[in-house]
């Protein structure tokens, strides 16, 4: 199997990460709503990884804790987004172009990033994302960053150099 980096990763993974980040924060807020929390809890759960805890009070505006949360989560998402394009950098090539071999690894990728980021991160430094049901962030995780991220990579893979399918 060969191994080849793209050129085109560190734009992709960059861009892609933010797409993926979109993806991702609509769904959270769709699950929000539905657990009654409201629409901008996600995002002030992300602004207040620069604010403090102050973002959950009327101190800090709706305004400003969407405009400082959704920077926050889409920077986050943007570098989650590169270091898929490293990875996807060290698949094999036949596999960089399969829709399903991509799916299961960045599905997986996702998880990877929820653990990072929940149990990892947010046990030492920001609790408050753990008074979210976590086997739900974890599906969220693979499914709405993940899943995105891979299907961009394969999509654009599959563009640089079509796969040729094996003939019967």
């Amino acid at each position: 199997m060969e191994r080849r980096t793209t050129p085109w990763s560190v734009t992709n993974g960059l861009l892609f990460g933010v797409a993926a980040g979109v993806m991702l924060a609509l769904a959270q807020t769709v699950l929000s709503v539905a657990a009654g929390d409201g629409a901008f809890r996600p995002v002030r759960m992300s602004a207040a990884v620069v604010l403090g805890t102050p973002a959950f009070t009327p101190q800090v505006s709706t305004g400003l804790a969407v405009a400082v949360g959704l920077a926050v989560h889409l920077a986050i998402s943007a570098g989650w987004g590169l270091m898929y394009s490293l990875l996807d950098a060290m698949l094999p090539t036949d596999g960089r172009g399969r829709w399903e071999f991509q799916a299961a690894v960045g599905m997986l990728f996702g998880i990877f990033v929820w653990l990072v980021d929940f149990q990892l991160l947010a046990r030492g430094y920001f609790p408050w994302f753990l008074d979210v049901p976590q086997f739900v962030q974890i599906v969220w995780h693979a499914v709405f960053m993940g899943l995105p991220l891979a299907l961009l990579f394969t999509a654009a893979e599959r563009r640089r150099s079509p796969l040729v399918e094996p003939s019967p």
